[in-house]
């Protein structure tokens, strides 16, 4: 296993990775290599921690220019898009070559580019994560510069191509939206929860709070939230005039005072309990509206059993396994997330059995134990259709 973050479970992406592990060393015997911590100890399972040292990722100018040449003349290539690190490269060739691995497995396709374990295709397993083409898609609509734009469009529609043909070959991968599979032979692998407690069922007296988690320097983040505050949140307010705004997440202390400026809103920044958060709210918004793979927030809101009100891109991957008006609230534009979580902080009842509908379905399909089971699943009869 080759990775860049892998015993840390108090962010997605650690999380991500020790999950993803922690299925591979159910099948069998996991040695990891990693390049951005020193003195890592294992907390899992037969896995055992065989190199751990920070080596950088060094591009220089004459690197930029050849990718914008190769851009051009070689769309396809991998190398166009991520630089060979030679040296990480030797020393994962190192232990290939002393231990004769079954599998060699790492997270984002760019660590195996820049780790040169193309070579290896017959028997890499790429968690791919996040689609790389719509994450450019998506940096070209925030661009700042047309010229900026531009390359980030062109790239996404090369990169889509080179990631098709690229996980065609290899062993089996993995992408954490259903909506954007780079590859026919990508199985979808739902992004979950670090909080794997649920919180009780909303009383009937519970304050009528309304909660946004996320982190607050993220653009869309901060877009969402500040669209909510200035454009939806006062009509809730006129409407249940008990209702309150909670906001956690690291952000810029100014936006932190922008925000708590608003009459009826709370912006905490970042908190050491969010289990307490779920607790005390009564609905949880995702007002999201640009960006790339999906949110954790749905599933997390799902997994912490309180109903939700959600933009098509917050939801964006779940819709076709939650349904609208059972297992969360869907809102299409300021008028319908207005009239949805008016709804919701009025009816009590309504809005507890849609919580338990939701937490059930979370269980089912986005839980840790899913994650594991998923990755387990899909390497083994992988292997069987090759064997």
């Amino acid at each position: 296993m080759i990775n860049e973050d892998v015993f840390n479970t108090f962010s997605g992406g650690g999380l991500r990775s020790n999950l993803f592990i922690r299925a591979l060393s159910e099948i069998g015997d996991v040695d990891v290599i990693c390049f951005s911590k020193n003195d890592l100890v294992s907390n899992i399972p037969h896995c055992n921690v065989v190199f751990s040292q920070t080596i950088w990722d060094n591009r220089t100018y004459s690197d930029v220019i050849r990718a914008l040449l190769c851009m051009t003349i070689r769309p396809s290539d991998p190398y166009t898009y991520y630089n060979l690190n030679k040296q990480k490269a030797s020393i994962v060739d190192s232990f290939v070559n002393k231990t004769n691995y079954d599998y060699i497995a790492c997270r984002y396709v760019q660590t195996a580019i820049i780790c040169g374990l193309l070579k290896y295709k017959d028997k890499l397993i790429i968690d791919a994560d996040d689609n790389q083409a719509v994450v450019r898609k998506f940096e070209a609509i925030k661009a700042n510069s047309i010229l900026i734009k531009w390359k980030r469009q062109y790239e996404s529609a090369r990169i889509g191509r080179m990631l098709k043909k690229l996980l065609s070959n290899t062993f089996c991968s993995f992408c954490s939206n259903p909506l954007e599979l780079p590859s026919p032979k990508t199985t979808f692998l739902h992004n979950t929860t670090v909080l794997n407690v649920p919180v009780s069922s909303l009383s009937e007296n519970i304050t009528p709070r309304i909660l946004f988690i996320g982190y607050l320097r993220y653009f869309p983040n901060k877009q969402g939230i500040t669209h909510f505050v200035e454009s939806i949140f006062p009509h809730i307010k006129a409407a249940v005039h008990s209702a309150e705004l909670r906001i956690v997440g690291n952000g810029e202390p100014e936006f932190l005072d922008y925000l708590n400026e608003k009459e009826g809103v709370e912006a905490v920044g970042r908190v050491d309990d969010l289990v307490s958060e779920y607790r005390n709210a009564a609905v949880v918004v995702i007002p999201i509206y640009y960006g790339s793979g999906t949110s954790v927030k749905f599933i997390e809101a799902l997994l912490m059993n309180r109903p939700i009100v959600s933009t098509p891109v917050g939801a964006r991957g779940y819709s076709e396994i939650c349904n609208d008006g059972e297992d969360y609230m869907l809102a299409s534009n300021d008028e319908e997330f207005c009239a949805k979580t008016i709804d919701l902080l009025s009816s009590p009842s309504k809005s507890r059995e849609m919580a338990k509908r939701g937490y059930e379905k979370g269980k089912k399909y986005f839980s840790q134990e899913k994650f594991v089971e998923i990755v387990k699943n899909t390497i083994l009869s992988s292997q069987q259709s090759v064997q």
